[in-house]
């Protein structure tokens, strides 16, 4: 280790960071940048460093920037699984109540979801396994559990007989749709609602049997879309009409999109026919918001009226 990276360590002890990201904090300030070379020319044509210096100098921030990716792959491979064994290990939350709906996350996404349902006088059951979350929510007064819902034996304790609704709100994919298929399998009384990050999860949410699905990007982006549209003149009525068109004729076509993403196979890529498939879509989404627009109806509120009847039909 260099005296450099040496100082950057005992910089992050003297600060208080803590375990791995000390050295983490040490590796993202250790290399020396593509500015050293800047440094090291003006130095030179100013006679302030001799070549043969200038030169060694030239190779040691060459080198640095080199060996930082390398050691980054082995912080995330080496040092930082030892630093998660090493920490010690929280015993699974006793469940000792059950609810109507068992919510699996805490994060930005389930609490929303939690705080809804509670609202409304909605039993739940939160389970995270993120134990520092669990301490978070638990200091504002939101009951939730730690405990990894990947695990039969939880979900048992946690009521999933008698519940009758799953949310699945982590943050991992592979483990989302492992919970969902495991779910599915055992529990087929209960629904699952999911939420994917982009449409390739959504499409293998919905392969392994989750029953209800939203991305969570997909209504927040409308609803800017839609404010976008509002403040360039058009009312909130006719914006909520042309919303609701565009997820319709979305929802129309759904389904062949996600049958061309299957029937690839084991790798569910987007093919080319998949490709194709989504660019037809876009041009027949198009039509249809285009003549949308130009139905010569009014922009005020007495001028909105509900899409008209069949406007479907232009995606068959």
């Amino acid at each position: 280790m260099t005296l450099k990276a040496l100082i950057l360590l005992g910089l992050a002890k003297l600060f208080k960071v803590h375990s791995s990201d000390r050295w983490l904090f040490t590796l993202s300030l250790a290399q020396a940048g593509e500015f050293g070379f800047v440094l090291l020319s003006y130095a030179l044509s100013h006679h302030v460093l001799p070549t043969p210096l200038a030169q060694m100098l030239s190779m040691v921030v060459a080198i640095s920037m080199f060996l930082t990716p390398a050691l980054f792959i082995f912080f995330e491979k080496v040092i930082q699984p030892r630093y998660r064994r090493a920490s010690p290990s929280r015993a699974t939350d006793d469940i000792e109540e059950t609810g109507t709906v068992i919510i699996a996350g805490i994060g930005r996404f389930g609490q929303i979801i939690n705080r809804l349902l509670i609202s409304n006088g909605v039993p739940t059951i939160v389970l995270d396994h993120e134990a520092g979350q669990i301490d978070r929510m638990r200091s504002i007064n939101i009951k939730s559990f730690y405990g990894d819902a990947s695990r039969p034996d939880l979900l048992h304790t946690a009521g999933i007989e008698k519940a009758r609704l799953f949310v699945v709100a982590i943050d991992d994919r592979a483990r989302a749709i492992d919970i969902v298929r495991h779910i599915k399998h055992r529990h087929t009384h209960i629904e699952i609602l999911a939420r994917a990050y982009d449409r390739s999860h959504h499409y293998e949410l919905q392969e392994a049997g989750a029953d209800f699905i939203i991305s969570e990007t997909y209504n927040s982006a409308l609803d800017m879309g839609g404010e976008a549209l509002k403040r360039l003149g058009l009312h909130a009525f006719r914006v909520e009409q042309l919303k609701n068109s565009f997820s319709a004729a979305e929802k129309h076509h759904f389904d062949d999109l996600f049958n061309s993403w299957r029937n690839e196979g084991e790798s569910h890529a987007f093919s080319d026919h998949y490709l194709q498939l989504f660019m037809d879509i876009e041009k027949k989404l198009l039509n249809i918001m285009q003549k949308d627009n130009h139905n010569k109806h009014s922009k005020t509120e007495r001028g909105w009226t509900p899409p008209p009847k069949g406007y479907t039909k232009d995606f068959e």
